[in-house]
């Protein structure tokens, strides 16, 4: 595993994290978090842990930032990114910390995996200190809007698409869950990732590439039926008529 996490990997991590859309991502979820020095913060699906990184820098020596991911492969990963983390494996469902541990509890794009997010609500709001915050990202995929000519083929591909999540509609109910779970003070904000191109920095060039891995696994889609959503969308691009437009979401609230 090692092996595999090389300074190639890291180089690339880095440069995907350096995208328009990416940044856009890490910047709004921080500028809600609001981290401050001396705080202790976790991350919820810590993924790559750049994100973590650049809460260890506005946390600064005087604080702590624990990343918690259920992959050990991901882990390793992220330890090779960002040495001064301390990279846990774990379940947001069953957090291996004890009460009133931290000062705010981050989490991007993590929430829509879970079986079970209302554990892990509970879990969070333990951890939290009184006083403590919360700060979840997330995405709506009843919000896409993306331009194709083979309507009825690219409903089948989102389809599989958001089968990949335990709720790919997860925001509009996060709200009330929040509430429930004894937070206070909610508050959403929404923005927008929108891409009228398909360069490699593009939020939608990287939906691509999953979807396309997603029917390439999938026996109902046929090599024929890949093929021609692909060309598609790569006419699309030739013709400067790429139109892709997704909603994030970030829901917060205070202990």
């Amino acid at each position: 595993m090692n092996d595999f996490y090389d300074s190639e990997m890291a180089a690339q991590q880095e440069r995907m994290a350096r995208t328009e859309d990416m940044m856009r991502q890490r910047s709004e979820h921080m500028r809600v978090l609001s981290p401050k020095s001396g705080e202790k913060i976790l991350e919820l699906g810590s993924g790559n842990g750049i994100f973590a990184r650049e809460l260890a820098d506005r946390v600064g020596s005087g604080g702590r930032v624990i990343g918690l991911d259920p992959s050990e492969a991901i882990l390793e990963m992220a330890r090779h990114i960002c040495p001064q983390v301390d990279f846990i494996q774990g379940d947001a469902q069953d957090l291996p910390f004890d009460d009133q541990s931290f000062d705010a509890v981050a989490g991007a794009q993590v929430f829509c995996f879970l079986t079970d997010v209302d554990r892990a609500l509970a879990e969070t709001y333990r951890v939290l200190k009184p006083g403590g915050r919360v700060v979840i990202l997330d995405t709506d995929w009843d919000t896409l809007v993306w331009r194709n000519r083979h309507p009825e083929l690219m409903a089948r591909v989102m389809d599989a698409y958001k089968a990949v999540y335990a709720d790919a509609y997860l925001p509009r109910t996060l709200p009330h869950r929040l509430s429930q779970a004894g937070f206070s003070d909610i508050k959403v904000e929404s923005f927008v990732v929108l891409n009228r191109g398909l360069g490699e920095e593009t939020y939608a060039r990287q939906t691509m590439g999953f979807a396309t891995s997603i029917m390439e696994g999938a026996p109902e889609f046929s090599k024929e039926e890949q093929a021609r959503w692909l060309e598609d969308q790569e006419q699309l691009e030739r013709d400067g008529g790429v139109f892709f437009s997704l909603n994030r979401y970030i829901l917060s609230g205070n202990k």
